[in-house]
């Protein structure tokens, strides 16, 4: 069974955008381990040692574009979604990956389960009793009315798409504790909150050292925790495919400002001759014309 090393550091410290968008070693290694070589093929193909192969494996790792795909006494390494579409998008400097905050989604319990299951106790909040457990990397929580799915955060860079892995991993979820548990579980779930989307730019980390900024309460800067890393967070997807395209909108809108600026540097130039040329057809005209005959203004 493939193991897959746990997100510890998935949002790391060292981790930055640009690195993703711009670092051609990063993204060889990434193709190469990703198609299935070792890390010494990988070295001996790149013309470097092992141990800067397993510097960008273990950043590769900690990222969640790679996941270890066999552990005896050769490893192998496999993309993850995420792995696939860094190398699909690696030619478009432009597209930040966005992060889905967890997108929790709560059910009306109808009946309860019938298998056992290792409940934990989360506490109790408001004199009622949370319990949870985690199957993989989503964690359930159940009340005394309702069961909670959490598929946890989900990286990108396709908002829609984000959206529809939470509703999947939330389906799946919900079959299991169906068909393993015998748990009966409403039609239809109520999100706990607006998507909320996350993006680690370079601009938040600016932003943050001039404090907190919230805009309109649906936007912020900040680097909350328990990450305490600057970030840009948008409540809603219209908000956050918004943001995606900033940087797209910015750069047409240097285009157009260039493209009005050389038509304007072509204009003076083009007055300026059309002066030059006017001011040697009046000169002879007036010199041979008696002083009395001549224009106050041209004097």
């Amino acid at each position: 069974m493939a193991r897959v090393r746990g997100s510890k550091g998935f949002f790391s410290r060292k981790m930055r955008v640009k690195q993703l968008n711009t670092s051609f070693e990063l993204l060889e290694v990434l193709k190469l381990l990703g198609s299935g070589n070792t890390a010494t093929a990988t070295a001996r193909a790149r013309g470097c040692s092992k141990s800067n192969i397993t510097y960008w494996k273990n950043k590769l790792l900690d990222m969640g574009a790679l996941r270890l795909q066999t552990v005896d006494v050769i490893k192998i390494y496999s993309l993850t979604p995420y792995g696939s579409k860094i190398l699909a998008r690696s030619d478009k400097a432009s597209v930040e990956p966005v992060v889905l905050e967890d997108y929790a989604v709560k059910f009306v319990v109808v009946e309860s389960e019938r298998a056992r299951v290792d409940w934990v106790k989360l506490g109790s909040p408001r004199n009622w009793q949370q319990m949870g457990f985690t199957i993989g990397n989503v964690k359930v929580e159940k009340t005394s009315r309702h069961v909670i799915i959490h598929p946890g955060k989900l990286k990108g860079f396709d908002v829609d798409e984000l959206e529809v892995t939470a509703g999947r991993i939330i389906e799946r979820t919900r079959a299991l504790l169906e068909n393993r548990f015998g748990m009966v579980l409403s039609d239809e779930g109520v999100p706990l909150h607006k998507p909320i989307y996350r993006f680690y730019s370079e601009e938040a980390k600016e932003d943050v050292k001039h404090g907190t900024c919230i805009i309109d309460g649906k936007s912020s800067t900040d680097n909350s925790p328990p990450e305490h890393i600057p970030h840009e967070e948008y409540n809603g997807k219209e908000r956050a495919k918004a943001r995606q395209l900033l940087p797209d909108s910015v750069r047409r809108l240097e285009m157009k400002v260039d493209t009005l600026t050389q038509i304007t540097e072509r204009l003076t130039d083009s007055v300026g001759k059309l002066s030059d040329a006017l001011c040697k057809l009046i000169q002879p005209d007036v010199q041979e014309r008696p002083e009395s005959e001549v224009p106050s203004y041209v004097r």
